[in-house]
């Protein structure tokens, strides 16, 4: 399966065997300024939350996945390097299914971030489209209680060569949704100032029981 790129980006690399197409103009540079919040950290996971039905397994599976993310980007840094290169870059090990992951393009700023691609399961998770259509801010698409979570870490990813992880929760009504997310860099031409952002997020909504009422 092979996965067609928007042709708007910039820079040249190998997702399922497809070269990106090379462009000159930014067109990112216009998009309107988006105020960036503060994240949920995994030192910040909210301390009056007492999870009921958790499930090891799933657990477990939240984390191999956020683990395989890393690896797979771990495995394209080329000796003597800090971070991977997008013309070095081998997505096929995702074999066109890329789940949970996503593929960002962001500059210092992080303001004009935008959506390259990314799986179904991450688009059913946040109620995005099925695929990326248009060059729109993600601080516009995803929901309001993740924008601080992705302004972070495309923060972090552009500012640090290295995996940038977040796990917290969101409390409502005697439910809890926890998650996980990690922000790997991907360096383009050595004189732009933008990067690639490859990454994955997942959630699951368990009960809990908020310990403020009892």
């Amino acid at each position: 399966m092979q996965i067609e790129l928007p042709v708007f980006w910039p820079g040249q690399g190998r997702i399922e065997g497809k070269n990106f197409p090379k462009r000159t103009k930014d067109r990112t540079q216009h998009l309107p300024w988006i105020p960036m919040e503060r994240a949920v950290l995994d030192e910040e996971a909210s301390a009056h939350l007492s999870v009921v039905g958790t499930e090891p397994r799933q657990r477990s599976n939240e984390r191999r996945d956020i683990q395989r993310t890393i690896d797979l980007w771990q495995r394209n840094i080329l000796d003597g390097d800090t971070a991977p290169s997008l013309t070095n870059f081998d997505f096929s090990p995702l074999k066109g299914d890329w789940g949970h992951r996503f593929l960002i393009c962001s500059d210092q700023t992080v303001d004009a971030a935008a959506f390259i691609l990314y799986g179904a399961k991450f688009a059913e998770l946040l109620n995005l489209p099925e695929k990326v259509t248009a060059i729109v801010p993600l601080l516009q698409q995803v929901p309001e209680r993740y924008r601080p979570v992705f302004a972070q870490g495309c923060t972090r990813a552009m500012r640090e060569p290295r995996p940038a992880r977040f796990s917290g929760s969101f409390s409502y009504d005697f439910k809890a949704e926890l998650y996980r997310a990690v922000f790997l860099p991907i360096r383009l031409h050595p004189s732009w100032s933008k990067r690639f952002i490859f990454g994955s997020l997942n959630y699951r909504t368990v009960l809990s029981i908020d310990r403020k009422g009892e």
